[in-house]
């Protein structure tokens, strides 16, 4: 019998994994576009991230513009960790459906289908292996 968590992680839309992309490849795609070639694009967003990081470690919360915003935050025992807040403006244009097309997500016939609506199509698909709880 079929586990309900594992059939629902199995059926679920997910985003296809791409590459990583780094500040060297930001730089070259950023350099198309002006006249500041990529080495010098690569050079300020390594004094970015430097920057950054300077700020998080004084404490101070770092936001970048229709991205995220950084807090450095601790726990509990005395861990230190980020906090991420998403622009809201961010996460709208990632809610575009017209983005997330069957190349780049996986089981993309189930997009908008509920939990009951993936557990009933697994056990459609499986009567030999009905989900349990």
């Amino acid at each position: 019998m079929a586990k309900k968590l594992s059939v629902i992680n199995e059926l679920r839309p997910r985003i296809v994994n791409k590459e990583i992309v780094d500040h060297e490849t930001i730089a070259g795609r950023i350099s198309k576009n002006t006249t500041y070639n990529m080495e010098e694009i690569y050079s300020i967003l390594r004094l970015y991230s430097k920057e950054s990081n300077a700020a998080l470690q004084a404490g101070e919360t770092v936001k970048i513009d229709g991205l995220v915003s950084l807090s450095p935050n601790m726990k509990v025992g005395g861990e230190v960790d980020l906090a991420l807040r998403a622009d809201r403006g961010a996460v709208a244009g990632l809610n575009n459906p017209k983005l997330w097309t069957a190349d780049k997500v996986m089981n993309h016939a189930l997009l908008g289908k509920s939990t009951d609506g993936l557990l009933a199509q697994w056990n459609s698909d499986h009567p030999e292996d009905p989900v349990t709880d």
